[in-house]
């Protein structure tokens, strides 16, 4: 695994890797004990949090601008690996999560929301229904998590007894943290609620937490799709049927978030409504039951959304984030071997050029050829030759395509 660690570790976690073959023993010792007797050393409860900005740009003494990320010892996150793989076995074996969640899952990112999201929105629109999608965020869902009903959930929802549920009821107890910001510490403070934000086993416990809202969805017949605590939920109807039912899934989902200590950002509940093209102009839902955040365009994990779906504004906000960062680049040219700034213009170049690109399938070529520019220009700053024109090659991830067909190029060919 990669070496993180804690401030607190007394031995840095690369150097620990070096000398491994010397206290490997001793390490296995400890986990194994610690599988075994179900209970966690007091040392590895401990996290020491360095805030940092969602944000670059943010202002730093807003606090609701800084993500609290818990720094724990290297031990600790060998052992939540551990159980991490385990536990995840025993979720997939008895089919535990819920299919419509896909944060921090194998086989799963946000590509996978995305896609999920935009076929039932296609789907919908192709039937003739007008479409409302909320997003709906948490604000710091991982922190107030009541560690009581967690344990419950692992007991009623997920199966785990025994020695198995006694090593999550000590990895809930006794912790404690404190806050480290440069050259300054807090004083340790004990933590009674919520799991670390940065830990192993964080996000999937926190799957597990919000379980029972997939029951919610379905009693409502409202689809609804999570990253982590990112919420999208859309219904479809006719413009002659009431929204009143998407409202009340809304009230319910409010309310089981509230019973269960988890608070709903509602200044950040966004509301976008999709129609047909034959009839955007001349019918339009009524939407006097839903909160007053419809807007225009959406950012929904990371995806620029308009009501038509021409994905315009993703698409300027892409190629204009790829020529800034390329104009960054050119300045560190002239002290970068040729791997180095390969790698460089795959890191800021071409992963904002690929991020989520199936959900760009059906736009115009001419939108496709602002894609095929930011390719050319990446491409021929590296080579320095002016005439390289490489496919757009998505399916792979590649700067250049030898030969083959891109997504897109495919995509289009089919059209």
């Amino acid at each position: 695994m990669k070496p993180s660690g804690s401030p607190d570790d007394v031995v840095p976690p690369r150097l620990l890797e070096d000398v491994l073959p010397l206290i490997g023993q001793n390490v296995l010792d400890i986990i194994n004990g610690s599988l075994t007797l179900a209970e966690g050393p007091r040392a590895f409860k401990h996290a020491v949090v360095q805030p940092f900005l969602k944000k670059p740009g943010l202002d730093p003494t807003n606090f609701s601008n800084l993500r609290p990320i818990s720094k724990l010892p290297f031990l600790s996150e060998v052992l939540e690996k551990v159980v991490h793989e385990q536990l995840v076995l025993h979720l997939n074996d008895h089919q535990v999560m819920d299919i419509f969640q896909s944060g921090f899952r194998q086989q799963h990112s946000t590509e996978t929301a995305h896609v999920c999201v935009f076929n039932d929105i296609f789907l919908a629109l192709d039937s003739g229904f007008h479409v409302v999608l909320v997003l709906q965020d948490l604000s710091a869902a991982f922190d107030t998590i009541d560690r009581n009903i967690l344990i419950s959930r692992l007991h009623a929802w997920a199966g785990i007894s025994g020695s198995a549920l006694d090593l999550f009821r000590s990895y809930f107890s006794n912790r404690s943290l404190r806050v480290m910001l440069d050259d300054y510490s807090s004083q340790s403070l004990s933590l009674p609620w919520g799991v670390p934000q940065g830990s192993i086993l964080g996000p999937v416990l926190f799957w597990l937490y919000i379980l029972p809202l997939g029951t919610i969805f379905r009693q409502h017949a409202v689809s609804h799709h999570l990253y982590a605590d990112d919420c999208q939920i859309n219904s479809s109807f006719k413009p002659t049927d009431s929204i009143k039912p998407l409202f009340d899934c809304l009230h319910d989902v409010k309310q089981w978030l509230a019973d269960n200590f988890l608070h709903l950002n509602d200044s950040k509940t966004e509301v976008i409504v999709f129609s047909p093209d034959n009839v955007r102009a001349t019918q339009q839902p009524d939407l006097h039951y839903l909160p007053p955040n419809v807007t225009s365009a959406i950012s929904n994990l990371g995806i620029k959304i308009d009501p038509v779906l021409k994905m315009d504004a993703q698409l300027n906000s892409t190629v204009r984030s790829c020529f800034y960062h390329l104009r960054r680049i050119s300045k560190l040219k002239p002290i970068l071997s040729f791997l180095l700034l390969q790698s460089v213009i795959h890191a800021f170049i071409t992963s904002r050029r690929d991020y989520s690109n199936s959900c760009l399938y059906g736009i115009s070529k001419a939108a496709l050829s602002r894609l095929q520019l930011v390719q050319n220009s990446a491409a021929r700053f590296l080579t320095e030759d002016s005439t390289l024109r490489p496919l757009l090659n998505h399916s792979t991830g590649c700067l250049f395509s030898s030969g083959s067909i891109s997504k897109f190029c495919f995509l289009h060919s089919n059209l």
